[in-house]
């Protein structure tokens, strides 16, 4: 009986930790506001899931979460994304930061509605609306349309951290990973465990990259100096509709992930560096428009129509415009707007 009231107080205890985590960001992330949430016993998400059974699976390992649907009697359709713990798994930190930053975003039609959380297991769980179906984000099946469509929906996503709330949330690690589909079309961005807040007044925090092991599109700024903005996310946003919506190149992130190599940080920045001014320098070729973008979506399309050859070309200047020099590139809102403005072109 001692070894079963020792694990019992160690379960209390942590629960207790991390309750008290999550409360230290929904205060500092909230601003005052009231985001509630319901927490999850560990016995009625195992209940919901039929013990996280392959039938509820939705879609496996999403760096680093699977997905699991389930139902209980206040919440027909719900979706439950679990911390595996694959790789590294993340800190409890960063995912009360999730669970917070999600509870504060969740009204907003391009992020997942968050129900709530347990924090009884090993790994913390999040629980969201599922009324709606959703799915995986494949770009190289998806359509130029549906590409301007996500593009567009995910501008809008980062515009709203910017500009919502009094101290602007800059999202730091933007990857096709962390976008889901919902049955209508519309992208979700999800993953918040990396978000930072602007302190009212600056316009800039440091962060220190090294100690989260982040692996996305960052500008030169970010990987030098840990200095993160606005302008981070433009940046990342930038060189995602450019080299994966419209070139059709995958994720380093991916890439990166599947490798085992050990590396220093000197190593990895100078390397992140190279890989950027590469891709960089494939976006500014002057080349057909038919010979850069994604050759699997042109074999779909057959030809390209001069009208979605504008469209190509109007997206990729703004994907320059976005990596360009730091005092000239857009905001988020800006881009947002460019975007829908590209897009109409194509009904008129």
């Amino acid at each position: 009986m001692g070894w079963w009231w020792r694990k019992k107080n160690k379960n209390k205890k942590l629960i207790l930790e991390r309750g008290a985590n999550l409360l230290e960001d929904l205060i500092e992330f909230g601003h005052g506001k009231s985001n509630p949430i319901k927490f999850f016993s560990a016995d009625e998400i195992l209940k919901a899931t039929n013990n996280f059974s392959d039938s509820n699976l939705v879609y496996g390992l999403v760096y680093p979460f699977s997905w699991y649907s389930g139902k209980n009697e206040n919440h027909p359709m719900i979706l439950i994304k679990k911390d595996v713990g694959w790789w590294r798994g993340l800190r409890v930190d960063l995912l009360c930061r999730d669970i917070a930053v999600s509870s504060m975003v969740s009204g907003h039609k391009n992020f997942m509605k968050l129900v709530g959380c347990c924090l009884e297991f090993e790994h913390p769980a999040m629980v969201y609306h599922g009324v709606k179906k959703h799915y995986r984000l494949e770009i190289s099946e998806e359509t130029w349309k549906k590409r301007m469509k996500i593009a567009e929906d995910i501008a809008t996503a980062l515009a709203y951290l910017h500009t919502a709330f009094p101290r602007p949330f800059v999202y730091r690690v933007l990857s096709s990973l962390n976008i889901l589909l919902d049955e209508d079309g519309v992208a979700k961005l999800t993953d918040f465990s990396h978000c930072v807040s602007i302190p009212e007044g600056e316009t800039f925090v440091r962060v220190d990259r090294a100690a989260e092991g982040l692996y996305s599109f960052m500008d030169d700024n970010y990987l030098s100096n840990g200095v993160v903005s606005e302008k981070t996310d433009v940046f990342a946003f930038g060189m995602f509709i450019g080299l994966r919506l419209l070139l059709g190149y995958e994720s380093y992130l991916e890439h990166y992930i599947g490798g085992e190599e050990e590396e220093s940080e000197d190593e990895f920045n100078s390397k992140m560096k190279r890989h950027a001014r590469n891709l960089h320098s494939t976006l500014k070729e002057d080349r057909p428009m038919e010979e850069i973008a994604d050759s699997k979506m042109i074999e779909k399309m057959g030809q390209i129509s001069e009208q979605e050859r504008c469209q190509m070309k109007a997206f990729l200047k703004l994907s320059l415009r976005c990596t360009g020099p730091s005092e000239e590139v857009p905001t988020m809102v800006e881009v947002a707007k460019e975007l829908k403005k590209i897009q109409r072109s194509l009904y008129i």
